[in-house]
C-alpha cells in the first residue's frame, strides 16, 4: 500500500508573515492628515464640528491604522511619509496634566504640545540660540500651551486654529530686524490656546545682553 506524500512541515521563509505589528505615526503624518481634514472641510465634506473631533483623534492617533481610520471615508487619504521637527529639537508634552519648564536649551529648536493639560516654557533665561532665531513647534490639543519670552524678541506665529485660539501678547520690538532675535512658532491649536507673553517681572536675560552686543557692534 502506497503511503500519501507526508507534509511539508517547515515553513517556506519567502513566505510573507500574515500579520505584522502597527506602526507607529509620526508627527509629520498626523500634521498632513489634519490638513487632509481641513481640505474636506472646505470641501464640504465635514462639518465644523466633525472637523474639530477628527483633528481631535488624528492628534491622539498612536499607529498609522489608527491615523487612516480618522479619514477612511475620505478620498486620496494615503499614509505620508514627511520628516518630523528638527534633528535634536527639544521636546515638551503636557499630557492629561500640567507641566512647567523653564530655560531649556534653545539651539536646536522646541516642540510643545499640550494634550488636555497645559504646557508652560519659561524661555527667558535660556541662552539665545547662536542663529539669533528660534523656531517653536507647538501644539495645544483640548489644552493651553503657554510661551513666556523675554522683552526684545520680534514674534512670527504661523499657526492654524480649529475651535482655537492663537494670542501674541508680547510687546512690539522696537528694534531693526538684522539685530533682533527671532521667535518662529508654528502649529495648531485645536479646541486649546497656544499664548505667546512676556513675564511679569522685568528680569535682564541672556536675550537681552546677546541683543545689546549686536546693537555695539551694528
Amino acid at each position: 500500500m502506497t503511503q500519501p506524500p507526508r507534509p511539508d512541515l517547515q515553513k517556506d521563509p519567502a513566505a510573507p508573515s500574515t500579520s505584522s505589528p502597527s506602526v507607529l505615526a509620526s508627527d509629520a503624518e498626523r500634521e498632513n492628515m489634519v490638513e487632509r481634514l481641513r481640505e474636506a472641510a472646505v470641501e464640504g465634506r465635514l462639518t465644523l464640528e466633525e472637523l474639530a473631533e477628527r483633528s481631535e483623534a488624528a492628534y491622539l492617533a498612536r499607529t498609522r491604522t489608527e491615523l487612516m481610520s480618522v479619514g477612511e471615508d475620505l478620498p486620496h487619504v494615503t499614509p505620508p511619509a514627511a520628516p518630523s521637527g528638527p534633528a535634536g529639537a527639544r521636546t515638551f508634552r503636557a499630557t492629561f496634566g500640567d507641566l512647567v519648564h523653564r530655560s531649556p536649551v534653545l539651539e536646536h529648536g522646541i516642540e510643545a504640545t499640550a494634550v488636555f493639560g497645559d504646557l508652560t516654557l519659561d524661555l527667558c533665561a535660556s541662552p539665545a540660540p547662536s542663529t539669533g532665531e528660534l523656531t517653536i513647534k507647538a501644539r495645544a490639543i483640548v489644552g493651553d500651551v503657554h510661551l513666556l519670552l523675554p522683552e526684545g524678541v520680534r514674534v512670527e506665529t504661523h499657526c492654524s486654529q480649529v475651535l482655537g485660539d492663537v494670542r501674541d501678547l508680547t510687546r512690539q520690538h522696537a528694534g531693526p530686524e538684522a539685530i533682533t532675535p527671532l521667535v518662529r512658532i508654528t502649529g495648531a491649536a485645536v479646541l486649546g490656546d497656544i499664548i505667546v507673553a512676556h513675564p511679569d517681572s522685568d528680569r535682564r536675560t541672556y536675550w537681552q545682553k546677546w541683543l545689546d552686543e549686536r546693537r555695539t557692534r551694528a
